[in-house]
């Protein structure tokens, strides 16, 4: 995998996955492997915004506008959670 930037495009790899939304919580499961995945309400929030389009500042942008959370943290945090997706062919990037 690349390295991530905030300029880095983000987009569901939607033929390996299957996805759902239940009480707040993404449930994901990657078709290839059959590992399961959750995420928090923080990172569902991510998740569904996630559509191709949207670089990974614009998803931190989201995060700043729906959370109390620094700048700092929230990119921290937003380019943390995109490289482990994209670590596990949840998520690819250009």
């Amino acid at each position: 995998m690349s390295r991530l930037s905030l300029d880095t495009l983000v987009a569901k790899n939607s033929d390996q996955i299957i996805d759902r939304v239940v009480d707040s919580e993404a449930l994901l499961i990657h078709l290839s492997s059959g590992d399961y995945f959750s995420l928090d309400s923080v990172g569902t929030c991510i998740w569904e915004s996630i559509d191709g389009s949207k670089t990974i500042q614009d998803l931190v942008d989201l995060v700043l506008e729906e959370y109390n959370v620094d700048s700092e943290q929230a990119g921290a945090d937003v380019l943390r959670l995109v490289k482990k997706l994209a670590d596990e062919g949840l998520v690819v990037t250009r």
